[in-house]
Parts: C-alpha cells; structure tokens; sequence
C-alpha cells in the first residue's frame, strides 16, 4: 500500500517544463529524451524516475521507470503518449515484469546511470 501512495503521488507531481529541470539524456534526429531529476525517488535499492520524450518541440510520451539497483533491473511503472502538449491518447500502464537494464546506448541504460550508479543503495 505504501508502494502505492508514492506513486500516485509521483504521477500527480509529474508536469513538463521546458525550462532547467530537465536533463538532456539522449538525442538523436528525430526524437530528444530528458529526465527530470527532481522527480527522482530512492527508497533501499529501488530508485524511479520520469522520463520525457520529445518530437521536434511537441511533448510525445513521458514515463516512469523504476529500477533494482542491486540487480540492475528495470520495470515501466506509467506511461503517457501525446498526440500534442496537452491531449493524451493513452494513459498509465503498470508492469509487473522486471527486465535487465540495457547498456548506456539506449535512454533506460542512461537512466539507470544517473538515478543509481555511484548513489548509496
């Protein structure tokens, strides 16, 4: 239950700004993904954070991911996909499965970098 609290409260504080509070985590031709370290929570081995995806200067998805930081594992918490800035065409998922982190060339092997490596578990 307590799982759960925290995180209705991470999606309800979860808003984009384009301004300084988010960092730059991969950007390629067509899409750029950011992070928002004030979102970043860590509890014991477990730390999850939002994610934003930009097209262009159009909001397209944001999710949260959590991550075993110990066994370097992931799951997709929420996901939300845009048609614009503010219309949402689909809503919050919830993953059970956990997956292995995939290497710093994709964005949740870079994410994985910034919310748990070199951070006291």
């Amino acid at each position: 239950m307590k799982h759960f609290v925290l995180l209705l409260s991470l999606l309800s504080i979860s808003t984009l700004s384009f301004a300084e509070d988010m960092i730059l985590l991969r950007k390629d031709k067509e899409e750029a993904s950011y992070y928002e370290p004030h979102t970043i929570r860590r509890t014991g081995q477990f730390a999850m954070a939002w994610v934003v995806t930009l097209k262009g200067d159009k909001k397209h998805s944001e999710y949260l991911s959590e991550f075993n930081c110990e066994k370097a594992m992931y799951r997709q918490l929420a996901l939300r996909v845009f048609t614009s800035s503010t219309q949402v065409v689909s809503g919050d998922a919830i993953y059970k499965q956990w997956f292995d982190v995939p290497n710093t060339s994709q964005v949740l092997g870079l994410l994985f970098q910034k919310v748990c490596v070199g951070h006291d578990r």
